[in-house]
């Protein structure tokens, strides 16, 4: 398929260290899109459970991919950033799936559709419900929040706007989170797609850590919230705590 306005070149990454028992399906879900003019690029962090046997065995469908330590994912994923050539990038990492080999596809419609202003669209996602289910959780609308309105996964950036903030390192679980503050606070235009474009793993590291990633959130509100916003988190903060801690509830 010849690249057009129409069909843009999209980068998908995907970011693993010793993920080998999810990877595999986290691979077949970028191969097996239909929308053709796909960049796929793996960033793997010298695992060492068998990971690099599992690219290895799809390389052929797998436009470039490294092993090697990185100093944390979005390390990993700045290393991403900096290797593509697609006018979009979209991080599906390693356990994550788009919810059809339509995914892709439907948001290079969009893309089609937008007067060119656009920095980010993003849509919904399935989670898996313990009684084999799925739950859709609907994306919010942009706002400013002291955590993320939508799932980074279901996201897809123009390359461009990534290459020019990158994610701050410093933060090892919350960099997205103050990347899309920096293009909120600098009126990028954001598109939120009301359907499911990923099914969501809820065994990331921003769930398996949520107090030490909460902490972080803090730190991003304190480096680029102004005083306003500031008393807004904390008050939806201690609601929160109060929510869960007094009342019980989830």
């Amino acid at each position: 398929m010849t690249q057009t306005s129409s069909t843009p070149l999209i980068t998908v990454i995907t970011v693993v260290y010793n993920g080998a028992k999810l990877l595999d399906k986290t691979i077949q879900s970028v191969i097996t899109q239909r929308y053709a003019p796909i960049e796929y690029i793996v960033i793997d962090g010298a695992s060492t459970d068998g990971s690099t046997d599992i690219i290895k065995k799809h390389e052929l469908k797998i436009t470039k991919w490294l092993s090697e330590k990185d100093t944390g994912i979005y390390n990993a994923m700045n290393k991403g950033i900096k290797k593509a050539t697609g006018k979009w990038i979209c991080f599906l990492n390693c356990g994550d799936v788009f919810t059809d080999n339509e995914s892709v596809g439907k948001v290079a419609e969009a893309i089609a559709l937008d007067n060119g202003g656009t920095t980010v669209i993003y849509g919904n996602i399935l989670i898996l419900q313990v009684d084999g289910t799925y739950k859709e959780k609907i994306a919010k609308e942009p706002c400013n929040l002291h955590r993320m309105f939508f799932c980074h996964q279901s996201a897809f950036v123009k390359t461009d706007v990534l290459r020019q903030f990158l994610f701050d390192e410093r933060y090892k679980m919350s960099a997205d989170l103050k990347f899309f503050k920096q293009c909120y606070y600098e009126k990028h235009l954001f598109k939120h797609l009301n359907y499911p474009l990923v099914i969501y793993d809820k065994s990331g590291i921003s769930n398996t850590s949520r107090r030490k990633g909460l902490r972080e959130n803090i730190a991003v509100v304190k480096e680029m919230d102004s005083g306003f916003e500031k008393i807004l988190f904390l008050l939806r903060l201690y609601f929160v705590i109060y929510w869960r801690n007094f009342l019980g509830k989830p």
